[in-house]
């Protein structure tokens, strides 16, 4: 295993909010997102959108026709191959921030399970409150035209992405009693300040206090059904491992297992492609596949499997490392 740069937050051209990427068209976006790949050593992209694998479908199909795109030397094409590409499906989940935001919750998939997200993920999804509307496209345009019966089918199915909103214990029940769900999928849950799981105060401070109220159980709910966090924050970095008011154990009892932070540049236009705040850049030591991630939920401490960080670790502990 090699310490290599991961993104695994990336949205792309045509992504179903916020998008703001000025390529013409979706192959000139995957055109410039590969050579800004290249420029900065990504070696996996976590391919993100809200409800949808579409548009890692349109990625990975890019790829596999790389022979055929001329821009690219044969030695950056054979680059591009060795990319892993991972599906980073984002969604809304109840209950609303102190800033009028659903918590964001992401489901990066195993690569190989794509063929199976709509049958076992999406259409097993349902809107908070309701049996009817269901998680999958055409449930998502039944309900964007519930609200506005005038809009297009796309309008539509964006609108109903806008008023989705998971239930916590639905993804529960969903990884408890579906294996091959749960073994085809990391979720990491978002701390970020306006539509995070903190959003309603700092992150680590809220789990080192300990007065809270029936909402905050929900939250923290949220948090034990998670296997990672979305953040390069230094204190949520240290206190998911146990290294700041709360002990490994602590931090356990309140979130239900110690838990790595991975970190990803959130583009939404082409100058933030692989380009996070503050430069705080993913690293991880793990093979590039689903599994070599999944590593890291078991050796979840800063520097053995994982660190963020503008500089590229290098230093391996020798007990370690096979001679022979």
């Amino acid at each position: 295993s090699e310490w290599r740069r991961w993104d695994l937050h990336v949205h792309t051209k045509g992504t179903m909010k916020e998008d703001q990427f000025s390529s013409e068209n979706f192959s000139d976006f995957c055109l410039t997102i590969f050579r800004k790949a290249l420029e900065n050593k990504i070696a996996a992209i976590g391919v993100t959108d809200y409800f949808s694998i579409r548009n890692f479908l349109g990625v990975r199909n890019y790829v596999n026709d790389i022979e055929n795109v001329n821009e690219f030397s044969e030695e950056e094409k054979n680059n591009i191959r060795e990319i892993f590409l991972i599906p980073n499906v984002e969604l809304r989940m109840l209950p609303v921030t102190s800033a009028g935001s659903l918590v964001n919750i992401h489901c990066l998939f195993n690569p190989s399970f794509v063929d199976c997200i709509e049958e076992e993920f999406f259409a097993n999804l349902c809107l908070s409150g309701s049996d009817q509307n269901k998680g999958h496209r055409n449930g998502l345009i039944k309900l964007g035209r519930r609200d506005d019966p005038q809009l297009s089918e796309d309008g539509a199915y964006r609108n109903g992405i806008r008023l989705f909103a998971v239930d916590p214990n639905q993804l529960k029940d969903l990884l408890d009693k579906n294996k091959g769900f749960r073994e085809n999928v990391i979720i990491a849950v978002s701390n970020s300040s306006g539509d995070g799981a903190s959003g309603f105060k700092e992150h680590y401070e809220y789990f080192e206090g300990e007065t809270y109220s029936s909402l905050d159980e929900v939250r923290r709910s949220i948090y034990r059904l998670s296997d990672c966090i979305f953040s390069s924050t230094p204190n949520d970095v240290d206190y998911f491992i146990g290294k700041r008011a709360d002990n490994p154990s602590e931090v356990i009892r309140k979130c239900g297992s110690l838990k790595p932070c991975i970190h990803g540049s959130d583009a939404h236009k082409e100058e933030d492609l692989f380009n996070p705040d503050n430069n705080r850049f993913c690293w991880i030591k793990a093979d590039l596949s689903f599994n070599g991630l999944r590593q890291i939920l078991y050796e979840p401490f800063s520097g053995d499997r994982v660190s963020i960080g503008q500089i590229k670790p290098y230093l391996k502990n020798s007990y370690k490392v096979i001679n022979k």
